[in-house]
């Protein structure tokens, strides 16, 4: 009796082009070995005070209305790439790499595909990148998917 490998491939987006792209890739791999894909998108918990400071509406009006346009533009990516596929989209608040980690570990995933996105030198050596965050604390495998420019 043969086990499927993946049965479920986690992939967090933020809807750049090198995010779209691990979306396209986990999409052909889902449908060639039947997995399930979770797509998830991260939102920080709080908002910079610039943002605040400009408008009537409360921190939790404007967080709610982006957690809300991020589902729309999840599900509209799942419908345009992933028809015909088991998916799942989720919106989680909270620091990326954690929630990505902690998804995969709760949802038992198998492996997470990941974007590689070009940032510099010094952006990278501040603050490492959600992508090696993820690579160093996942319970899974990750493919990373690079990017054409």
């Amino acid at each position: 009796m043969s086990q499927r490998i993946y049965e479920t491939i986690l992939v967090p987006t933020d809807l750049s082009e090198p995010s779209i792209a691990a979306v396209q890739h986990a999409g052909t791999l889902a449908e060639v070995i039947g997995a399930r894909i979770i797509l998830v998108y991260v939102m920080e918990d709080r908002l910079p005070p610039v943002i605040l400071a400009h408008t009537s509406k409360s921190e939790e009006e404007l967080i709610e209305a982006h957690r809300l346009q991020a589902l729309e533009a999840l599900e509209k990516v799942a419908g345009d790439m992933l028809a015909g596929r088991d998916v799942d989209c989720e919106i989680r608040r909270g620091v990326d790499h954690q929630q990505i980690v902690a998804l995969a570990r709760q949802r038992g995933v198998d492996l997470i595909v990941l974007g590689m996105h070009g940032h510099g030198f010094l952006v990278h050596a501040l603050s490492g990148s959600t992508t090696e965050r993820v690579l160093h604390h996942a319970p899974c495998p990750v493919l990373v998917v690079g990017h054409d420019h």
